[in-house]
């Protein structure tokens, strides 16, 4: 389920984060808005494969462009972004909660759900061309004369695809045991998943993006997605590659004759 939100604060002041906060923020505002159940389950236990910890949903970047000035963005009075999970029960829990609350207390702003909509849901094919919400990260950590080095892979890399379909994969795993169905791990590795750019950059679509004081590097653009319906519907619901619940990996169908793009 994807859900169209927007926030306003409390008192009608004009919504401003510093530059290098606006991805923690938004993450911040998103766990907040879970009932307290929710959030600490997501937070402690996530829905584990394998040893790892999934959260199962995924939000967009801020969609109002917004003005930066001196190391702070202005939104204006509203922030809008997507939410999206494929377990109902995440979304209603997330939705509803967020309505019932009163508000968010986010540096001097005090923020609340003015209005939410629910997405209609895609007809998923063997080929979709998928433009980018929020930037896709695929990154591998090593270990150098006793440095601990995270390597952000380049769409056009190789790793980059092994990844974001190794990723989907367990997704898919994770989903199906929250669903309580069991799952044949074999069954699993047959699907198949592809990731090629379409419309893309590397110089233009690179996004250098700050979390927790961390620089991650992710991109943007346009790509063509091919494979098992199956797991381009897992992409689509909970992301695309890592860092999903930071707010990396969303997409949306790409409409070839859309001028504005």
């Amino acid at each position: 389920m994807r859900l169209k939100i927007s926030f306003i604060d409390l008192h009608g002041k004009d919504i401003v984060f510093p530059v290098h906060d606006v991805k923690y923020l938004l993450h911040y505002l998103t766990y907040n808005s879970f009932s307290e159940q929710m959030a600490n389950k997501l937070y402690l236990e996530g829905f584990p494969v394998n040893g790892r910890k999934f959260k199962l949903f995924t939000i967009s970047d801020i969609l109002e462009k917004g003005v930066v000035k001196n190391g702070y963005i202005n939104f204006g009075q509203s922030i809008t972004f997507y939410f999206s999970s494929p377990l109902q029960v995440l979304a209603s829990d997330f939705g509803n909660n967020a309505l019932r609350k009163s508000a968010v207390k986010i540096n001097e702003f005090n923020l609340y759900l003015r209005e939410f909509s629910i997405m209609d849901e895609p007809n998923i094919s063997g080929q979709v061309l998928a433009k980018t919400l929020s930037p896709i990260v695929e990154f591998s950590t090593f270990v150098h004369n006793e440095k601990k080095i995270t390597h952000y892979y380049y769409p056009t890399e190789n790793e980059f695809k092994c990844l974001i379909e190794e990723n989907a994969r367990k997704k898919y795993i994770a989903i199906k045991q929250a669903q309580g169905v069991s799952v044949d791990e074999d069954v699993v590795k047959d699907l198949h998943f592809d990731i090629e750019p379409y419309r893309f950059s590397q110089k233009r679509n690179e996004r250098i993006v700050y979390f927790k004081h961390t620089v991650i590097k992710g991109y943007t653009g346009v790509y063509r997605l091919t494979g098992s319906p199956e797991l381009i519907k897992v992409t689509y619901d909970a992301g695309l590659g890592a860092k999903s619940s930071e707010g990396f990996g969303m997409w949306e169908i790409w409409n070839k004759e859309d001028k504005n793009d």
